[in-house]
């Protein structure tokens, strides 16, 4: 079946607002709940790939979906053995309205879809159809340990993230006063020993207070500082990465090729950080991987680790899937998750299935919040 025109011919897009646990929040924003567009692809034969993009807020989703829709229409009767060639066309469909922003996010979605599709075909999991051979993915989990939560409850949060199998995890930071941040580290730290941790201002210092800061953490054997200082300041980035030890990641709020790029030549990741939506879907991540060998450079997911761990496998040189179990409820099984890494199975393609039940529950009314 490998060989056959996989013939695109009908989608489904739907609105499912993702509830968290507990309202999470960073130095810049809240997050109250995920709201998610939901693709699913069929060809004329009946073979299905699903696919998502999401952000905070229902007209925002609703916008995605509006965008999904349109770029649909670029695949419809094409091959989608030809996910090279599709993505490359909803590219091109893009450009009027611009190739970054609502539009790589609902590029990705489709082309993820797409892939599920080409993998299912080949009778492959999407990461041996990549050439991947690690069918374990190391993770850290980036479910807790928000900037809203006090320090007991990060103790507690903590705490139960080793018990849970994990051995690495990442804590949010950029209160106004650095005297909190520093607290709140050293309070993680101490619960979980020489567990790998990392920590995400998410924007959230100027670049004098991000160099104040990493001058302050130097001390606790960090991975990495995420997202130092606004992601637009790339000169002010690099600054920060020139004068700490400590690893700057960044990118996850860069859109495309072009803007990983821009990061890796101006010194301002020394971890690159790739978005599967901001990347376009798999085949835009994977030439952001490109992008980081050339420099040397090692990535690491932002995201959507049910598909991104199937890319790390293929992709030399990437470091630390994150595991946000946002969209749990709304699979049939998560993806498999063992002693702190993300488990890949040989089922075909992304290995995933809708839980269709929950998507209905979690639907909003049209037009509601």
């Amino acid at each position: 079946m490998g060989n056959e025109k996989l013939i695109i011919q009908t989608i489904t897009v739907s609105h499912i607002r993702v509830p968290l646990p507990k309202p999470a929040a960073v130095s810049t924003f809240k997050i109250p709940a995920v709201d998610t567009c939901a693709v699913t692809l069929r060809t004329r034969d009946g073979l299905s790939g699903m696919g998502w993009c999401a952000a905070f807020g229902a007209e925002k989703c609703r916008a995605l979906m509006a965008m999904v829709r349109d770029m649909f229409g670029v695949l419809i009767n094409k091959d989608s053995n030809d996910t090279e060639g599709n993505w490359a066309a909803m590219r091109q469909a893009a450009g009027f309205v611009g190739r970054d922003g609502i539009s790589a996010m609902a590029i990705a979605a489709l082309d993820t879809a797409s892939w599920d599709i080409k993998a299912k075909a080949a009778g492959l999991p999407l990461w041996k159809l990549l050439g991947g051979t690690r069918a374990e993915v190391p993770c850290y989990a980036s479910e807790g340990l928000w900037i809203n939560a006090d320090i007991e409850s990060l103790r507690e949060e903590a705490a139960h993230l080793i018990e849970s199998g994990h051995t690495a995890m990442k804590l949010r930071v950029g209160k106004p006063d650095l005297g909190d941040d520093i607290a709140r580290v050293a309070a993680v730290r101490e619960v979980i020993g020489d567990a790998t941790l990392m920590v995400d201002a998410n924007q959230g210092w100027t670049v004098e207070q991000a160099m104040e800061a990493c001058r302050e953490l130097a001390a606790f054997d960090l991975e990495w500082v995420e997202e130092p200082v606004d992601h637009e300041d790339v000169c002010g980035c690099a600054m920060v990465a020139c004068e700490t030890d400590i690893p700057i990641c960044q990118g996850e709020t860069s859109w495309n090729e072009r803007g990983m790029r821009h990061l890796l030549v101006a010194g301002a990741a020394d971890v690159l950080m790739a978005d599967l939506q901001r990347n376009s879907g798999p085949s835009g991540w994977l030439k952001a991987a490109g992008a980081a060998s050339e420099q040397g450079t090692p990535i690491t997911s932002h995201l959507f680790h049910e598909t991104s761990a199937h890319l790390m496998s293929a992709t030399p040189g990437s470091v630390w899937c994150e595991h946000m179990p946002w969209w749990e409820p709304i699979l049939k099984e998560p993806a498999a998750f063992k002693n702190g890494r993300i488990v890949l199975g040989d089922a075909p393609g992304l290995g995933l299935e809708w839980n269709e039940e929950a998507c209905r529950k979690f639907s909003p009314t049209p037009g509601g919040d």
